[in-house]
């Protein structure tokens, strides 16, 4: 079967690793697999067990969570009104919507957020103001020119920044190297002290590089610090969670998430991963449940989504197109409000629901901005479902060429040669995917939602 077929007979797919996989294994030659050497720049510790971990200060559950962050801003906001001019009650609000975005993933807050940083630098004379703020909420909406001004003015600063700011900044720059490919800057930066941000952060540098290993003991690691807040304990396990997934160690990314969910009750985060699992489990009918009461909680786009794979997998059409629409139109609306921060995703979506033109394009565009796993596999899969596998080929390869590596780009790699006819090298790549991630191609993959970028 050509690749081509293959994808025709699979329009309905909601991942690319299965579309792809029926016609990769009619060209490709199995070899033996080769053991992984663990790094050595991480100490070896016995595993972690999650039922050790004892959460420490902070508000125990979600709801808790959620009501200490909603009085934050509406304290915030009634200080802005008494004081309207001030840049410091500006970014008080900033701040306090910034964190609630955080918690709820609302892309409102975080527009406001936007709009109350970019005022207060507009009435504060150089370079006073809230630059780090500033450059944190660039970061968490995807614009890393606009995070790197802010921090130019952070260090243009005549007063020298407290260790934690001078902390939060540097992890900052890390990840600005990191999604930029510049690595080994991004080490550096992230190696140069012993805080919390920097070390997860290097952990997603390991599991991004191709060690995953190492990026599951990093993560471990920092679990073991003392007095950690229920939400950071959850946060942390669900990143270990989506180290074991792109393992293909789904026992473990079960673990991981329902560890996630018993440290933070009503986290939506930490219900979606395990709704996941079900999924992956082979228990769809559970994972359709869950997905569906926070379908009805949240309106998320990614849960309404994974809703339309699972009923499409099991050709419930009527119902996965509704889903599908309803995910397309609050796509849009985030969209509207912040259109480079959900490029990808929304681009995914379109993708899979008929706007290729559109997704490539907003693929293209995130990828010339931020050329890492996240994007690489993306624009390179959806320049091999439009035909040009040798683009597809191009983009994974200038990636490896940086220095990232993992499961997902490897199989893009096979797939992309498979299309070309160069069955022997796409043999040794699915070989070394599957290395990576026994299950890359597994039919169930498609269900992998969360914890893929």
């Amino acid at each position: 079967m050509s690749v081509a077929a293959a994808s025709g007979a699979r329009t309905s797919s909601r991942i690319w690793n299965w579309v792809a996989t029926a016609a990769l294994a009619a060209l490709v030659v199995i070899a033996a697999d080769a053991l992984r050497t663990p790094s050595r720049d991480v100490a070896v510790l016995a595993p972690l067990n999650p039922a050790d971990i004892r959460p420490g200060f902070g508000p125990a559950t979600y709801g808790e969570a959620l009501a200490a962050a909603d009085r934050s801003v509406d304290g915030a906001r009634e200080a802005l009104e008494l004081h309207p001019s001030e840049w410091l009650r500006m970014e008080g609000l900033a701040r306090a919507l910034a964190a609630r975005h955080r918690l709820t993933a609302s892309s409102a807050d975080l527009a406001e957020a936007d709009r109350l940083l970019d005022q207060a630098l507009e009435i504060v004379p150089w370079p006073a103001g809230p630059a780090l703020s500033r450059a944190a909420a660039s970061l968490a909406r995807h614009d890393l020119p606009g995070a790197e001004r802010a921090l130019v003015r952070f260090d243009a600063s005549a007063v020298p920044a407290p260790a934690d700011e001078q902390a939060e900044a540097r992890a900052i720059r890390c990840e600005i190297a990191f999604e930029r490919g510049a690595i080994a800057d991004a080490r550096r930066l992230c190696a140069g002290g012993d805080d919390l941000a920097g070390n997860l952060r290097l952990a997603n540098l390991a599991a991004r590089t191709g060690d995953a290993e190492a990026a599951a003991r990093m993560i471990e690691t920092q679990l073991r610090r003392a007095r950690l807040s229920p939400a950071a304990v959850a946060t942390m396990a669900l990143q270990r969670a989506s180290v074991a997934l792109a393992q293909g160690e789904w026992q473990a990314s079960g673990t991981w998430a329902r560890a996630a969910e018993r440290a933070f009750p009503g986290y939506w985060l930490s219900e979606a991963y395990v709704a996941q699992q079900y999924a992956l489990e082979g228990n769809r009918g559970e994972a359709r449940r869950r997905y569906a009461l926070l379908a009805k909680r949240t309106g998320d786009p990614d849960v309404l989504d994974a809703l339309a794979r699972l009923d499409d997998a099991d050709g419930r059409t009527a119902e996965a197109r509704g889903w599908a629409d309803r995910a397309g139109a609050a796509w849009e609306a985030r969209t509207r409000l912040l259109p480079a921060t959900y490029a990808t995703h929304h681009a995914e979506h379109l993708l899979l629901h008929g706007d290729r033109a559109r997704a490539l394009a907003l693929l293209e565009a995130d990828y010339r901005r931020r050329p890492f796993p996240g994007t690489i596999v993306h624009y390179g899969y959806a320049l091999w479902r439009i035909g040009d596998p040798a683009r597809a080929l191009d983009v994974v390869r200038r990636g490896e060429a940086q220095g990232f590596m993992t499961a997902d780009m490897k199989f893009l790699e096979a797939i992309s040669l498979a299309s070309l006819g160069r069955a022997a090298e796409a043999g040794e790549a699915i070989t070394e995917a599957r290395r990576r991630n026994p299950r890359i191609d597994s039919q169930r993959q498609q269900f992998v939602t969360f914890g893929r970028d």
